[in-house]
């Protein structure tokens, strides 16, 4: 069998030299070896693998665009706009729900996806005419077996990610050959991707093994990497999704939801019940810091992470994470530039209890400046700001890391977590049988590692237990879901299988309206957090610190004695309803007016309800349409 992928191959050109992976990455086939060389040796055949490997950390798919891309504003995760209209020529408006088919940011990910899926395809078909393949498992699975499975599981993942972005897309489990029309094929109803994956997946679960049993540990897909993601592919293909009708589209379930809330609890139970990992081995601050360092645990939360080569790719902890400055000129530190793209809402770090362990690791109110002095950070309206504390490049291991480092830090992508498991399970679980033992233990399991155990009888049994019904113990998932996975990009996809997408927008644009007016004077004060009060303070290092009360303190009479340092102070609220400089009257931030302008902004607002989907899913690709000869049109009103 031909495979044209192996004429492209350029492993030469990779520098490798990330701790964690260097072993695995740094494989490279012979180029004067056959197709039947490479899969009858297993060495050859991972060289192989490594190359699917390599194909994700592009910036076009893990390396950048699907971590920071393609974020659309939610609750959690925000983006901050205060135009009208577009202004973007290249998808840098994603999150306004506002895209154009034109932009190349969409069709570099399409291509880049289809050429990673592509890969995988001829890898399968490869495999299953190697002599050292067998389907059958005798004991303890075998490596090609593992490899096979491993591919799948990364095909998967990819479609998945094709569907989330894109919604129904062309769908091909074989390699595309000379000679084969892909470009006169048209898109495939996701559901039928869906379902086909679920059962690649389950098929092949045998033939994996244990993170554990990997050399690699959980930069491989194993074992429980794929029984979660079947338990994961289930949820979408039993949750809500835009479907074309109407004039930008309606949101639709399949009566047969059910069928695959039972098949998620089968497979996201397996992981459980296996206890190959576990959220009891180390705390939420120290799982960040080891992906910052490269040191990851193969039986902690952890369960997938795309493997990054530092210096390579990788955007966690430069265009994800902590703000940091720097001058080339006069290198102030040994941890280069960091300029994070990814922000909160200006309400999210409010919705925790300000108990919660997770909250000053996930939401950083400053920055650091390039002789690293801390510099408050809300953002410039503050509508959305912050900094992402899960990735920083000071947590970095300085002896492994180069000297004025900017992008390409290393850090892995995470692709699943333990926390995801438990916390979908508790969902299907409620979905099918109500908040059982079973589910109220796995959202407790979440939330023990969230509060210090002084507080596990209010905040973990009290709470859980007090969840009375159905809808109580989803909406606790919603918010648990929030609160553990800020800044990882997953909260736009809840939001849309939830079909919750077009309620928290509306909430979301009427709550900033609210404490905007509130901060000013209109109505009650209550919880809005109207002005951040300031203290700074110099270091050991010699360097400024900032301590801050405002925000875990509101009301009248937050305590902020000059006398005792606290001579600097911020508006925050307050901006968001401001003065028009030209006509002097009040009105909405045009931060707060325009973010989530296609689908609620300052001309819409009063006629916008529940029942108008988000458009939430891209357009095709300008290009994609042209060369599919019109096998593929646009939905959801796109041009």
């Amino acid at each position: 069998m031909k495979l044209n992928i192996f004429r492209y191959i350029a492993f030469g050109a990779i520098a490798v030299s990330l701790s964690a992976c260097e072993d695995f990455l740094d494989v490279s086939p012979d180029s004067s070896i056959t197709n039947e060389d490479i899969f009858s040796s297993e060495d050859e055949t991972k060289a192989m693998l490594n190359t699917i490997y390599t194909k994700l950390t592009a910036n076009d798919l893990y390396g950048l665009a699907w971590p920071y891309t393609f974020n659309t504003n939610t609750d959690v995760e925000m983006k901050s706009n205060g135009n009208q209209n577009s202004t973007s020529g290249n998808g840098d408006e994603v999150n306004c729900f506002d895209m154009r088919a034109l932009w190349g940011s969409l069709e570099k990910t399409w291509n880049a996806a289809y050429e990673a899926v592509n890969y995988c395809n001829d890898f399968v078909e490869n495999m299953e005419q190697s002599p050292l393949f067998s389907a059958q498992v005798s004991g303890t699975p075998t490596m090609m077996q593992q490899m096979y499975g491993e591919v799948k599981c990364l095909r998967a993942m990819l479609y998945l990610d094709l569907i989330r972005t894109w919604g129904d897309v062309p769908y091909r489990t074989e390699s595309t050959k000379v000679g084969i029309d892909f470009y006169g094929e048209g898109v495939t109803d996701r559901n039928v991707i869906l379902s086909s994956l679920i059962n690649d997946l389950i098929g092949i679960e045998d033939l994996m093994l244990p993170a554990a049993d990997l050399t690699e540990g959980v930069e491989r897909a194993s074992r429980e990497y794929c029984q979660a993601l079947i338990g994961q592919l289930c949820l979408y293909r039993g949750g809500y999704a835009l479907r074309p009708g109407g004039s930008t589209g309606v949101m639709t379930r399949a009566d047969d939801y059910l069928e695959y809330y039972r098949t998620a609890k089968t497979y996201l139970g397996k992981v459980i019940s296996d206890n190959r990992h576990s959220l009891d081995r180390e705390s939420f601050a120290e799982m960040w810091a080891r992906e910052c360092r490269w040191q990851v645990l193969r039986d902690g939360d952890i369960i997938f992470e795309v493997p990054m080569m530092k210096d390579g790719n990788g955007a966690y902890g430069y265009n994800v994470g902590m703000t940091i400055g720097y001058n080339e000129d006069r290198p102030g530190h040994q941890f280069g530039q960091a300029t994070n793209r990814v922000n909160f809402c200006g309400l999210y770090p409010f919705t925790f209890d300000q108990r919660d362990l997770r909250l000053d690791v996930t939401c950083v109110p400053y920055k650091y400046d390039e002789d690293l002095n801390q510099e408050a950070d809300f953002g410039k309206s503050c509508v959305s700001g912050w900094n992402i504390g899960k990735w920083d490049k000071m947590k970095m291991d300085l002896d492994n890391m180069m000297s004025g480092i900017a992008g390409s830090t290393g850090i892995n992508a995470v692709r699943m977590r333990y926390a995801d498991v438990l916390l979908m399970f508790a969902e299907v679980e409620n979905e099918l049988n109500g908040p059982t033992a079973d589910a109220k233990e796995a959202l407790k399991k979440v939330r023990r590692r969230a509060f210090d155990s002084s507080l596990y009888g209010e905040m973990v049994e009290t709470y859980v237990e007090g969840l009375a019904g159905r809808d109580a113990f989803f909406k606790a998932i919603m918010d648990e879901r929030a609160w553990e996975f800020g800044g990882e990009g997953i909260r736009k996809y809840d939001l849309a299988r939830w079909n919750k997408y077009s309620e928290t927008l509306i909430y979301l644009y009427n709550k900033l309206a609210d404490w905007g007016k509130r901060a000013n004077g209109i109505g009650t004060r209550d919880d809005v957090r109207d002005v951040i009060y300031m203290r700074k303070s110099t270091n050991d290092a010699g360097r400024t610190t900032i301590e801050f009360r405002g925000f875990k303190e509101y009301g009248e009479d937050v305590d902020h004695p000059a006398s005792e340092g606290w001579r600097d102070q911020q508006d925050y609220a307050k901006n968001w309803w401001t003065r028009n400089a030209e006509t002097g009257d009040y009105e909405l931030h045009d931060d707060v007016k325009w973010s989530f302008r296609g689908y609620i902004n300052y001309t819409n607002a009063g006629s916008v309800t529940s029942d108008i989907p988000v458009r939430y899913l891209c357009p095709y690709p300008s290009r994609i349409i042209t060369t599919h000869k019109g096998s593929i049109q646009q939905q959801y009103g796109y041009r």
